[in-house]
């Protein structure tokens, strides 16, 4: 079973017609408003998926800044999923910077049937990862519903790119400090920190950690999916494109590079996933 652990849909309005989404949402106008960027149909992400063997795929919304938008996103992908339930596993945004009114739309998407929180991008939404007294609600209602967050890392060297952002490893080390018993899902190979578990407290405070490589290519040389998780553990990486920023068959032949005849492929193509997601 090969499961994607992280990828992109656009409700119909934003993906047809980009450039009329509201200017507040300045990181979706910087970066597909001119209509340069790839946004795919559930269909198209269906036909690509069988087309590689990708069984099930996590269905990402974007990390909005307005609750309108966030709500579109989300009922898009509820939707999407309700329709293909065997395929897609649902994930809701919200942004914690509007208080109980994100909250309120948490609960709603997760009684509806979403399966984690995320992707939270705190520079483009606008709020500060360490600002207990706001996430502590989030935090609380997704271990109420057993729900991972997903959070957007970047690693504090390299390129630069759009969405690169000032959370790095110290930054969230310091948020998985605070809520160590909340299930974190950290895409990009969370910027670095696996590689750090290598010290016993970061290993011991990461216990719900788990890592995600999506868009693993554009950063990483393919050695990656061996190096962290042998410094991890490979019961935490979970196998993720960024889809469609990048096509299946080049994030497959990465992994497939980097991990060989690992006898933990099968857990990090999508046995962690399954596990994690409570699929059989």
């Amino acid at each position: 079973m090969v499961i994607d652990a992280h990828t992109h849909l656009f409700s119909p309005r934003a993906r047809e017609r980009p450039a009329s989404v509201s200017e507040e949402e300045v990181a979706f106008r910087l970066m597909f408003g001119h209509g340069g960027q790839r946004m795919v149909t559930p269909e198209e992400l269906l036909g690509e998926m069988d087309a590689s063997g990708v069984e099930r795929a996590v269905l990402c919304p974007f990390p909005w800044t307005t609750p309108s938008c966030c709500a579109e996103n989300n009922d898009y992908l509820l939707e999407t999923a309700r329709a293909h339930p065997d395929r897609f596993i649902p994930f809701a945004v919200i942004n914690p910077a509007h208080g109980g009114e994100a909250l309120a739309e948490a609960r709603r998407c997760l009684e509806a049937g979403a399966r984690g929180l995320g992707e939270l991008h705190a520079q483009p939404q606008g709020f500060d990862l360490l600002d207990e007294a706001l996430l502590a609600p989030v935090v609380e209602l997704a271990m109420e519903y057993d729900a991972p967050l997903l959070i957007h890392v970047n690693e504090p060297v390299g390129h630069v790119y759009p969405g690169k952002g000032p959370v790095t490893p110290e930054v969230i080390y310091r948020f998985v400090l605070a809520f160590p018993d909340v299930k974190l899902i950290l895409p990009h190979w969370g910027g670095g920190l696996p590689f750090y578990e290598l010290m016993p407290e970061v290993a011991e405070a990461c216990r719900n950690v788990w890592y995600d490589s999506a868009a693993s290519p554009f950063l990483y040389r393919p050695s990656i999916y061996r190096l962290a998780s042998e410094a991890a553990g490979p019961h935490k990486i979970l196998f993720a494109t960024d889809y469609p920023l990048l096509p299946y068959p080049r994030t497959l032949a990465d992994a497939a590079e980097g991990m060989g005849d690992d006898p933990a492929r099968e857990a990090i193509m999508g046995g962690n996933a399954a596990r994690l997601f409570g699929i059989a």
